[in-house]
């Protein structure tokens, strides 16, 4: 079992962080990548399997859509968990009617990213913050990932136009605050904490470096819309690039800001279920 962290030491990049700003959050993420670019391989490949799909869901006669953010000038396109942006979405309304043969291979499709993104972000958060494999932390990362991250898209989440500047502005901050304080909750999941218990230390984990985890959101919201608006390649360098991004600056915060692994109470919570 790992020990419990202290805050000031042992970042992804092998060391202390002076400041936590923006800037140091990225150039540690940098530093753990040169010093271990394995650490990339998980995303990458996720990528590669994100990038296919985007090619199949084409060129297939099955219906699929673009995303509404790539008719938006600029956009934030920032997940709660670490993932890239896909240049083309299928909503489960495309696969009614559909053949028996058609319908295992769209499902399996959408399945197969799933897997691929879910599996890229657990491994990378597990080994960047140094906590043993556990099947219930895979469960519930899996669970978070695919609801968060994947049934928006397959429910055909539909386009929500505000044209009332205070509305818009209300909505901007809320979005703003819920991404902060929610911000460490993936990481913690993984280290092995209930979903309670990662919800209430992500939000108090997170005062105090409000600024800082907002400046991270913002950054990697637009590198990966804009790395997704690249013709073909987009939605592997999306994945590839900034996927890994976000969840190395999770694994900075998470260990900057305390210990990594479960409270007693959650351990013996995660063994009862385990039994």
């Amino acid at each position: 079992m790992t020990p419990p962290m202290d805050r000031r030491h042992s970042e992804p990049s092998g060391g202390p962080l002076a400041e936590l700003t923006v800037w140091a959050v990225l150039r540690a993420v940098a530093t753990a990548v040169r010093r271990r670019p394995r650490q990339v391989v998980p995303f990458t490949v996720a990528g590669l399997v994100v990038g296919l799909a985007d090619w199949i869901r084409t060129v297939d006669p099955i219906p699929m859509q673009v995303p509404t953010s790539f008719r938006e000038t600029v956009n934030v396109q920032f997940s709660l968990v670490p993932m890239g942006t896909s240049r083309t979405v299928r909503a489960v309304g495309a696969l009614v009617d559909l053949r028996v043969p058609y319908l295992l291979g769209a499902v399996g499709l959408e399945l197969l990213v799933l897997v691929a993104v879910g599996a890229g972000g657990y491994l990378t958060l597990q080994r960047a913050l140094d906590v043993e494999t556990d099947r219930t932390a895979v469960l519930r990362y899996g669970v978070v990932l695919a609801l968060v991250g994947f049934l928006p898209q397959w429910l055909g989440t539909p386009r929500v136009t505000l044209s009332n500047l205070l509305v818009g502005l209300v909505t901007v901050v809320l979005f703003s605050v819920l991404a902060v304080r929610l911000f460490l909750f993936p990481g913690l999941v993984v280290a092995g904490q209930s979903y309670r218990t990662a919800f209430r230390q992500s939000q108090r984990r997170s005062y105090g470096i409000g600024w800082t985890v907002f400046g991270l959101v913002v950054v990697l919201g637009l590198g990966s819309w804009g790395l997704a608006q690249i013709p073909v390649a987009g939605g592997f360098l999306s994945t590839a690039i900034v996927a890994p991004a976000h969840a190395l600056s999770l694994a900075v915060l998470v260990r900057h800001t305390g210990r990594t692994t479960p409270p007693a109470a959650d351990r013996q919570e995660t063994d009862t279920i385990g039994r």
